[in-house]
């Protein structure tokens, strides 16, 4: 997913969005126009509102078990022909 940072930051600061929550935060590494280091060059991550982690989310309890439950479910409605459960709904977004 990539995200704009300044409407991002004015949406939280603003109050149009409440919160924002990522399991994904960059390091930016790229000479000088973004120096080596994390987090986002308007403060986004320190923002009261703002719950970042460093990619770990897949490591919380029974995360693998679930998923591979979810996944033998898609495939056993995918292939049966059964309305899934889980589908990616294009259309709604998501």
């Amino acid at each position: 997913m990539l995200i704009q940072e300044k409407p991002l930051y004015e949406a939280l600061t603003s109050g149009t969005l409440r919160g924002f929550a990522t399991d994904v935060w960059w390091q930016y590494n790229y000479g000088q126009t973004f120096p080596i280091g994390w987090g986002s060059r308007l403060g986004i991550h320190k923002l009261p509102n703002v719950i970042t982690s460093n990619d770990q989310a897949a490591n919380a309890d029974d995360v693998l078990e679930r998923n591979i439950l979810w996944g033998s479910q898609n495939l056993a409605e995918f292939v049966t022909g059964t309305q899934m459960k889980r589908e990616v709904r294009l259309d709604l977004g998501y």
